[in-house]
């Protein structure tokens, strides 16, 4: 059991989601917050009334916003690598579901504190607020994310399968072969290297890093350049499949799908491209073109 466990922990979970998205997420949130606790009125709201209950209220609310904004948007700045959305999983959505709860609860008793609208301590009102929101959300957190991993990882599974299905059936053709000329920021060719040897552009930082097929090895090459200005002078065949890669669809072998979306396996590599969601409706139409 416990095995079982570790291993839906470790399975992977979508983490791309925009800055637009993460806000919009917040409201919804905040607004939900918001109408449960004028409705129900838990915490002792019910000896409130009028105007005042729906002025505390909306101040939850608003706290609610600025504590998942806060950690939907500042934390993740602080601390890249942990969130990096290839490297998401099951239980990194929890932990972090997790201290939502827990930052909204210590905000939230810090509010009734500062306010006057509660009585006790305030460790006292912190550690009652924690456990009676923990003690209602844990359960509800952890099927939620279990229904949305397999959600997901059903419908990008199939979609992948069948895509794999059609490049093996019908191989996306080779081009004429060109010679990419790659240039730093200054506009001084850097590089060059044929399209047949390079299987994708990743960016990392102020830097691009080519990944090219010489035969049986495969090599690095760094750019000091931005991801965008490569991308407009290479051919077509070459297509943005997610915010840090470029990949090249004539070394596409096979389509991998996960909850986290899809993989594109390369030829002459191990190495797996990322996907990402915004982009994988373009992707896959792109790579049934070519195989058509």
């Amino acid at each position: 059991m416990i095995d079982k466990i570790k291993s839906w922990g470790c399975k992977p979970y979508p983490n791309d989601e925009s800055l637009l998205t993460r806000l919009k997420r917040a409201a919804v949130f905040a607004t939900f917050v918001a109408a449960f606790l004028a409705f129900f009125r838990p915490f002792n709201l019910d000896s409130i009334g009028g105007w005042t209950l729906y002025l505390i209220c909306f101040e939850f609310g608003v706290i609610a916003f600025l504590c998942i904004a806060f950690l939907g948007i500042v934390v993740p700045h602080f601390f890249p690598k942990f969130f990096e959305p290839q490297n998401w999983v099951v239980w990194k959505e929890f932990l972090f579901t997790i201290l939502h709860f827990v930052v909204i609860g210590i905000a939230n008793a810090a509010f009734l504190y500062i306010m006057n609208y509660t009585q006790g301590g305030f460790w006292e009102v912190i550690i009652d607020l924690q456990v009676s929101t923990l003690a209602v959300g844990i359960f509800p957190v952890f099927f939620y994310i279990y229904y949305d991993q397999a959600k997901y990882f059903k419908k990008y599974a199939q979609e992948a399968q069948k895509m794999t299905s059609q490049i093996k059936e019908h191989p996306i053709g080779a081009q004429e072969d060109q010679l990419l000329v790659f240039k730093n920021e200054n506009g001084e060719v850097e590089y060059q290297v044929p399209t047949s040897q390079l299987l994708f552009v990743k960016s990392d930082g102020n830097y691009l890093e080519l990944i090219i097929s010489d035969t049986e090895t495969v090599k690095k090459q760094l750019l000091r350049n931005r991801i965008k200005n490569v991308l407009e002078e290479m051919p077509t065949v070459f297509v943005r499949c997610h915010r840090s890669y470029i990949v090249n669809l004539e070394k596409v072998r096979s389509v991998d799908g996960n909850a986290r979306g899809y993989e594109l396996t390369l030829a002459n590599t191990e190495l797996k491209v990322p996907v990402s969601r915004n982009l994988a409706g373009s992707v896959l139409s792109a790579i049934e073109q070519k195989t058509a």
